[in-house]
């Protein structure tokens, strides 16, 4: 996998018709035989099961992932792990895979000249040649020792030189360069890495998250050079060193090219179909050419070219649809990345660095040294237009739902993760219970939350069910943890621990709400004599200083106690016990409240002291109550009533520490 490549805009392809096929017995041809060419067969296939369909390869072997590559190589995974499984012959017919190249395509008659010289007809043509490696010029790159990093051929050559090479230059500070470095550290071997751009990563992260980065690739034992490139590789015929464009030299007797990508696009130019800086396709992935598509890496859409695996795929979903007889439609893939670089997390949507300044815009960050973790967001007239995470980060799926479909993202919620780091605060963002369906669970082949509800409903009950059903971690496999918590889920929402006496709780706070707001308040009596209790309390100077800071206390404990969550601190005892604690604290402020004020709701600063106690109090009962019956909801209500209630009760909260000590001020000082 290998970094977006955005290109300048070029013209598309004219508009033509979705082709009309016989969907029996139209033969449908696929030149490619990688990740995508292969998603394309398996789209295909299962809308049209009998058609024929031939895909053409030019690797001796059976197809592989190769996101996988870097793994492979250093020696994390074995090869049958990286094997992509072939459509079954007995449910598709007319599926055969052949290991031959094509050398040319014949527009005119519809045909295809194979590598041996053999002529296919085709109803229609899919071009999924995807694209090879970039060369830089370089002087002495056609020396013996210099690699590139593309393809399983590749990978060979690499694992048997390796065994040999004492220091390996990697040249390229993108994804595949990074993964590639930490691979051939593990067989032993000096590596130095060489990034042109000012840091590592530099289309999907920004400086600050690039240079968490560069330390910790550093702290592996691998040496960075950013800011430079390769000027000349020294050689007789044989790698012996390198010199940077800043005059250092770097003593290495292998070279690693991982300097971006070409789509392969000169079949399409010798066809005479219209190229740019990929094959340029329409909204229906057709080429130039009504009968010809092209997907994946090889393919220019409205200017843009992808050099990620999942704009890929949902080009072939698009082009299996279109050719199958649907409408669909391809408006372009969001930048989205998630990743694993050198054992770390990261993840990077949309836009984060180099953006023009603008009204309305806001860049948010938050980091944690301690625990390695760098979170940043852009948000631009209250929505999410850009997001990164380095890190382990359980929000990043809800983040990325966030960001495909715009979420506003309100004031308090930016307060929140400027402090924690998190936009919801209620929410286990792994409970996939608690996800709209629409959220993609698994990036790599567009798998949403709802498809695997769907899945587990029609009987998937362990992760490699969900695998061969839904085809959800079969790529990367970061999303496997949850597909084992969805396994377990029944798709209804359990009760809450402790949800009886919260509900019991709140239900009480509600009542003692209702009594401060409509109970009229105490009256003075005519003699001291006359007093009862609650005026001996609350019309007398020493009670209403024992009251005033007893509620003080309580409202800050209170306060305290609401951060448990936030700050982590589960080692102090089960969470939901807390909160039942937090409730009858709340009611016991309520009924101290009484005795402070007998009823009074007082003047100016006094009033506005009262009322929000009062908000405080009435929101505080809502919340607990939708928390503790949140299993008599569906998991969407719930979640969103916990989520409104539960901030507005925060709302009204944290302005109260202020208002109480202006109160105190204000009484003493006067």
């Amino acid at each position: 996998m290998v970094d977006v490549v955005v290109t300048p805009n070029a013209t598309t392809a004219n508009p033509v018709m979705p082709f009309e096929p016989y969907l029996k017995t139209m033969k449908v041809i696929v030149i490619g035989s990688g990740p995508v060419a292969m998603r394309f067969a398996t789209e295909f296939l299962q809308r049209s099961p009998q058609a024929e369909l031939i895909l053409f390869g030019n690797e001796p072997y059976q197809p592989y992932n190769r996101v996988q590559l870097s793994a492979l190589l250093a020696g994390d995974i074995q090869y049958d792990d990286i094997l992509t499984n072939l459509p079954d012959k007995q449910s598709h017919p007319g599926f055969k895979l052949s290991i031959c190249a094509i050398r040319s395509i014949k527009t005119a008659s519809k045909t295809v000249i194979d590598a041996q010289g053999s002529t296919h007809n085709y109803d229609t043509l899919v071009i999924a040649t995807g694209s090879r490696p970039h060369v830089p010029n370089i002087e002495g790159v056609q020396q013996t020792g210099v690699y590139t990093f593309r393809n399983l051929k590749d990978a060979e050559a690499l694992y048997t030189r390796v065994n040999r090479t004492r220091h390996v230059a990697v040249v390229g500070g993108g994804l595949l360069g990074l993964e590639a470095a930490r691979a051939l550290l593990r067989h032993n071997t000096q590596v130095t890495l060489v990034q042109q751009s000012e840091w590592l990563m530099n289309r999907q992260l920004n400086h600050k998250a690039a240079n968490i980065l560069q330390q910790k690739v550093e702290a592996l034992g691998i040496r960075v050079i950013t800011r430079s490139g390769i000027r000349k590789i020294h050689g007789d015929g044989r790698v012996s060193g390198a010199s940077t464009r800043d005059g250092d030299f770097i003593d290495c007797d292998t070279i690693l090219l991982c300097a971006g990508i070409k789509a392969n696009l000169e079949i399409a130019r010798n066809a005479h179909i219209t190229v740019g800086h990929g094959i340029v396709v329409n909204d229906h992935m057709q080429t130039s050419e009504p009968n010809v598509y092209a997907i994946g890496e090889c393919c220019e859409h409205r200017g843009l070219t992808y050099g990620l695996v999942n704009p890929g795929f949902e080009q072939a979903a698009i082009a299996a649809d279109i050719i199958a007889g649907g409408h669909s439609s391809y408006v372009g893939s969001l930048e989205i990345s998630r990743l694993k670089v050198v054992g770390e997390d990261v993840c990077s949507m949309g836009k984060v660095s180099d953006l023009p300044q603008r009204p309305l815009q806001k860049h948010l960050s938050y980091s944690n040294k301690k625990r390695g973790v760098y979170r940043h967001l852009v948000i631009y007239k209250g929505r999410l237009i850009g997001a990164l995470g380095l890190g382990e980060w359980h929000e990043q799926r809800r983040t990325q739902e966030a960001y495909q479909n715009g979420r506003r993202i309100w004031l308090w919620q930016q307060l929140y993760f400027l402090l924690f780091g998190k936009l919801w605060a209620f929410s286990d963002s792994q409970n996939l219970a608690s996800w709209p369906r629409s959220t993609t669970v698994c990036q790599c082949n567009n798998i949403t939350h709802g498809t695997l509800i769907d899945a587990v409903a029609a009987g998937c009950n362990s992760v490699s069910t969900l695998q061969q059903t839904t085809g959800a971690g079969t790529v990367c496999g970061s999303c496997k943890p949850l597909l084992g918590d969805l396994c377990g889920q029944t798709g209804k929402n359990q009760k809450e621990t402790a949800w009886l006496p919260t509900l019991v709780g709140s239900l009480m706070a509600m009542a003692v709400f209702g009594a401060l707001l409509f109970l009229p308040p105490l009256v003075v009596a005519d003699s001291v004599l006359q007093q009862d209790t609650l005026e001996k309390i609350w019309n007398n100077k020493n009670w209403k200083q024992v009251t005033g800071f007893s509620l003080l206390s309580m409202s800050l404990l209170g306060l305290l106690m609401s951060l448990k969550k936030r700050l982590g601190l589960s080692k102090f005892g089960n969470y939901a016990w807390w909160r039942a604690l937090h409730v009858f604290l709340g009611l016991m402020c309520a009924g101290v409240l009484i005795l402070h004020t007998g009823l009074h709701f007082g003047a100016n600063l006094n009033r506005l002291l009262m009322i929000d106690f009062l908000a405080i109090i009435f929101l505080g009962s809502l919340a607990g109550a939708v928390v503790s019956l949140s299993h008599t909801l569906g998991s969407h209500a719930a979640k969103r009533l916990r989520e409104f209630w539960t901030w507005s009760h925060i709302f009204f909260t944290w302005p109260l520490p202020i208002l109480l000590g202006t109160h105190i001020f204000t009484v003493y000082y006067f």
